[in-house]
């Protein structure tokens, strides 16, 4: 990519081309936004009455960037009450735990926990509310790590399942 056109939102000086009718008149305006969004099943209206949205003054298309999608969805957490990704960061920090540790006694995967602290994906309302618990009550930690965090698990050997043991020295194998 050129230094001439770096991509829409990052830094770029108005006016930009609209991807609609592709005349170079896409400017800053502020908005009253109202949206309907759907969240665990749930449909809520956000509204953000000082949005500037970069829209074309001759085809009034908007362009949403990452910068504006990141306004709206802080806007809905906001109005449902979740907890932000700096305070999920935050609380996993003051416990001194990693994000796999984390993963492990919640019972979820790492990617999960890295996509709520950057902001790529919104917990869902029980999710949030169990992370409350864990980082406030050392009593929900307790349960949580007899409950997932077990003893690691002994290899399977799938190829020779009658094999009990790892240790193949007396055995002879043959590519015949």
């Amino acid at each position: 990519m050129s230094d001439k056109n770096p991509p829409a939102g990052r830094g770029r000086p108005f006016p930009w081309r609209c991807v609609e009718c592709r005349a170079k008149e896409v400017f800053p305006q502020p908005t009253d936004y109202t949206s309907t969004r759907k969240h665990d099943g749930r449909e809520y209206t956000v509204h953000i009455p000082d949005l500037e949205i970069p829209t074309c003054r001759k085809c009034g298309e908007r362009l949403f960037t990452v910068g504006i999608d990141d306004r709206i969805v802080a806007a809905l957490r906001a109005q449902i009450g979740l907890l932000t990704p700096e305070v999920i960061l935050k609380g996993r920090h003051q416990l001194e735990m990693t994000q796999q540790e984390l993963a492990d006694q919640l019972g979820i995967a790492k990617e999960t926990i890295s996509r709520w602290e950057t902001g790529g994906m919104i917990q869902s309302r029980a999710m949030d509310n169990l992370l409350r618990l864990f980082f406030e009550s050392e009593e929900v930690r307790r349960l949580l790590r007899e409950r997932f965090v077990s003893a690691p698990r002994s290899p399977v050997n799938r190829v020779f399942p009658n094999i009990k043991s790892e240790n193949y020295a007396d055995r002879k194998f043959s590519l015949n």
